[in-house]
């Protein structure tokens, strides 16, 4: 199989139908594998062929459709309160690997993680560059989108939009995990976001923002306290373990 990789919209240029040039980071991966003129090797969804290597740029051919390998079944977005230092780095990376499709970080009022605009635009690269690796590394055809750092009121807007939305709280005694997702196998449902707070958790005002949410289905993941980064992959590992087939 034709070794893969991710590269940035913005760094691919159409030459014609067929044809295409990519600079960036992924210029020079592709020089240090020494690949060499005539090689094949997959561009994002595209397997292609090299026709051209300079030093900033490389001119390929596409020539067929790469076969989707590792793709989930369901459309699954994690939305994660900024964790810090490599906390953050971990949870996305597991989540790539576990089957997420989309993850969105945001920040509320426990959130230690202070970012201006500049500084989320920044992470938001640096997480999506992260996602792209994971994505190599375990196999997956698709891409994993890091969308924009938002603050809470923002995802409170979002998700009124979402099919299910369920959220992950330590205060929780009354539904179970096991329940919601029965019911979600049971009338198929594909597209469904979890929620994780941060370090700290939500403050009561958030967590009743949440749970009076229509579409959002408060539970608990257990008797024991789960440090937010156990909390994310945990969650995501049992919603795709019971819902991915």
């Amino acid at each position: 199989m034709a070794r893969r990789f991710i590269v940035d919209e913005k760094d691919i240029k159409q030459i014609d139908e067929t044809k295409i040039t990519i600079v960036g980071n992924e210029v020079k991966h592709i020089q240090v594998l020494r690949h060499n003129i005539n090689d094949e090797i997959i561009i994002n969804e595209f397997i292609c062929k090299i026709l051209e290597m300079k030093k900033d740029s490389i001119t390929l051919e596409k020539i067929a459709i790469s076969p989707k390998i590792g793709e989930p079944n369901i459309n699954l977005t994690l939305y994660i309160a900024m964790l810090k230092g490599e906390k953050m780095d971990l949870v996305i990376q597991k989540a790539v690997e576990l089957g997420v499709k989309n993850i969105t970080p945001f920040i509320s009022k426990n959130v230690v993680v202070k970012l201006d605009d500049r500084a989320k635009v920044k992470r938001k690269e640096k997480y999506q560059k992260i996602a792209n690796e994971a994505c190599k590394q375990c196999g997956r055809s698709d891409l994993v989108n890091i969308n924009d750092i938002l603050e809470f009121n923002e995802i409170l807007s979002n998700i009124s939009k979402e099919n299910i939305v369920i959220f992950a709280y330590e205060k929780e005694d009354n539904k179970s995990l096991k329940d919601i997702l029965s019911t979600c196998d049971t009338f198929n449902v594909k597209n469904i976001s979890v929620i994780v707070g941060a370090e700290g958790g939500f403050t009561e005002g958030e967590a009743d923002s949440l749970k009076y949410t229509e579409n959002v289905e408060c539970v608990s993941l257990g008797s024991r306290i789960l440090r937010a980064e156990t909390a994310a992959i945990n969650l995501v590992s049992i919603v795709m373990y019971e819902l991915d087939k």
